[in-house]
């Protein structure tokens, strides 16, 4: 979005803003607008103002100053196009200015160089998961991204905190991330951290939205975690799949059942209702012929997790996905070259409609 107080920037994946709680003026980042976060549960529309996959983007010409400030401490990593930069910027309650110029050997890389979707002129100021941020001002010379300095494919993804990025070093790094960097699409995350609980209105809200290519569901270790039963899950998650997928029948849908988790593979856990919860997930994709399944399991296996035996770390290794159909010439891979593993769904052909999504080789 282009705001109105800071029009030289795009702030991306942001729907709105609102004044911040710890401090006096900005505006805080909100992923999802009030009238969804409203119809959502309480730990939903706390984490819809978590700045996870928000950006704020701009093209300078000369140096230019960005006033940040953040409910707690947090990092802001600055990338150029995909360069990632040299320093991070710390910020907290207290608003913090920091100055940003094209970085020389950037300004001069050779026009033969590939430096992939993003133009690497556009400085992307990006954000970790969990801790509310806000804009106080920008000045200087500088403008928002023209489309043509951007990926012209945009991927939409929705689940967890594991979509969301917690225990990834940073928001470069979350799978999110690394999919849409192998893919040369530009990442939409609404990961919903503990709160991923397949409601009406965060259905209803990714359905309408109109800009999005691609979408993934990883649904919802959330709702396995916290007590609801089998059938209250495969309920929810049919009409969740049904109202995204029918509502855009052109675009590809991947669902991704259940990552390993503990479930799994701690002794005297319940690894049944793991099972269960990934059959219900494909169960839902049946009838809407845009909607593919991807296997969890077949992705990561319990070693790429943290000690929580929950979320994946930072050292995890995506595997090639068994599950990879011919049918819908869509497969998976690992991409042994992105920091911390990278996976990329490479192709599907939904109909007669081809998006292709290629980095690599098979």
């Amino acid at each position: 979005m282009i705001h109105d107080e800071v029009p030289s920037v795009a702030l991306h994946d942001v729907a709105e803003t609102a004044e911040p709680e710890w401090t006096e003026g900005g505006y805080a980042l909100y992923r999802v607008p009030q009238s969804v976060r409203d119809e959502l549960n309480v730990a939903a529309r706390d984490r819809m103002g978590h700045p996870a996959g928000c950006e704020v983007r701009f093209v300078p010409d000369g140096t230019v100053a960005v006033t940040l400030s953040a409910a707690d401490q947090t990092t802001v990593w600055p990338f150029w196009g995909p360069f990632q930069g040299q320093d991070v910027v710390e910020v907290g309650p207290e608003p913090r200015t920091v100055e940003l110029s094209v970085p020389e050997r950037v300004a001069d890389l050779r026009a033969d160089v590939d430096a992939g979707a993003f133009d690497p002129r556009v400085c992307r100021l990006r954000f970790g998961m969990g801790t509310p941020v806000a804009v106080h001002g920008v000045s200087g010379p500088c403008r928002p991204p023209r489309d043509d300095e951007l990926p012209d494919r945009r991927y939409l993804a929705h689940g967890t905190s594991i979509t969301a990025g917690a225990a990834a070093s940073g928001p470069h790094l979350t799978y999110v991330s690394q999919v849409a960097r192998a893919a040369g699409v530009d990442p939409i995350n609404l990961g919903a951290s503990g709160a991923a609980f397949c409601e009406p209105a965060m259905a209803e809200h990714v359905a309408d939205r109109d800009d999005w290519d691609v979408a993934t569901l990883s649904l919802s270790v959330n709702m396995a975690n916290r007590g609801f039963t089998r059938e209250q899950f495969g309920e929810r998650v049919e009409r969740f799949v049904a109202t995204v997928a029918g509502a855009n029948p052109g675009k590809p849908v991947v669902c991704v059942t259940l990552f390993p988790y503990h479930a799994d593979a701690v002794a005297g856990d319940d690894a049944e209702r793991a099972r269960a919860f990934r059959r219900a997930l494909r169960e839902a994709t049946d009838g809407h012929a845009n909607a593919s399944v991807v296997e969890g399991p077949d992705l990561l296996d319990a070693t790429g997790l943290t000690t929580d035996l929950l979320h994946p770390g930072a050292t995890r290794a995506w595997r090639p996905s068994r599950t990879a159909s011919p049918t819908n010439s869509r497969r998976c891979w690992r991409d042994d070259r992105a920091g911390a593993g990278g996976l990329a769904w490479y192709r599907y052909v939904p109909g007669d409609a081809e998006l292709t999504y290629r980095h690599g080789s098979p």
